[in-house]
């Protein structure tokens, strides 16, 4: 029987760090992509040649959506004018070298997918289960806007990426879960990235979603990233762990440069 999950969000096209997940779980029975393969890093293909080999299950983030019909821009949601000009820098890279049938490939992706595990509901989404580039932060989402969702969708947990943050919140009806992404570091200072596991033991009552942290050697993708001229900036936010652009949608809580583990609860 299952006794878990592995989730990761926006790959980014960073095939070192989705290669690493791959490897690291290597031995879970189902693993899932919550959107945004492509963006920021180089040869997207490789990134979408790696998911799709491993039989990864994916939903269709807002990237994906762009890509695979052909937009004008990403739609990642920026408001500033220096992240909306890398992004689309990224947005047009990607485009020109994601080859015809992976666009077609993710043209047919479902934006939500809702697990029935054992008696309890799980919905996976990538922004949140109503907007698929909505900036969900933990720092200004109130418990009853999270509970709001679960009661909404009947179900016992959502798990979502998008903002790059990873974050776990519980509530009495269950719990919200950030899974972070594998494609660029979480602003804290540090090069490794994240991922979510949830973990059902046979004997527990729940399934409990963890955050977890992911090492790689991110130096093959930044030489790579040169090697394409794809901006300074965006090779230096993997090599020191901060965000060099596209910071400015973060909220000043998250805008400071710290771990994002979460704080061991005292018992």
């Amino acid at each position: 029987m299952c006794d878990r999950i592995a989730l990761c969000g926006g790959p980014y096209s960073n095939f070192g760090a989705v290669a690493a997940f791959l490897d690291r779980t290597a031995g879970v029975d189902y693993r899932f992509c919550l959107g945004d393969m492509g963006g920021f890093g180089p040869f997207p293909n490789r990134t979408l040649e790696l998911l799709r080999q491993a039989a990864v299950i994916c939903v269709q983030g807002n990237y994906d959506q762009a890509i695979g019909d052909g937009d004008r821009d990403c739609g990642c949601g920026y408001t500033d004018p220096r992240d909306r000009e890398f992004a689309q820098i990224s947005y047009d890279y990607t485009y020109a070298h994601t080859a015809p049938t992976h666009r077609q490939w993710l043209q047919t992706l479902p934006q939500l997918i809702r697990l029935r595990w054992r008696d309890r509901a799980f919905l996976l989404c990538h922004g949140s289960p109503d907007v698929v580039n909505e900036f969900v932060w933990e720092s200004d989402t109130a418990d009853s806007w999270i509970a709001s969702w679960l009661d909404r969708f009947a179900v016992d947990g959502i798990f979502a990426t998008h903002t790059g943050i990873p974050w776990v919140r519980q509530v009495a009806q269950g719990f919200w879960c950030n899974v972070g992404v594998l494609g660029r570091p979480a602003h804290e200072g540090q090069p490794h990235v994240y991922f979510a596991e949830l973990r059902w033991p046979r004997a527990a009552a729940i399934a409990r979603p963890e955050i977890v942290p992911l090492s790689y050697d991110p130096q093959p993708v930044v030489a790579a990233m040169a090697r394409e001229g794809l901006p300074t900036e965006f090779q230096q936010s993997l090599l020191t762990g901060i965000w060099t652009t596209c910071a400015e949608i973060l909220p000043e809580a998250e805008r400071r440069v710290r771990s994002r583990l979460p704080v061991p609860q005292r018992s």
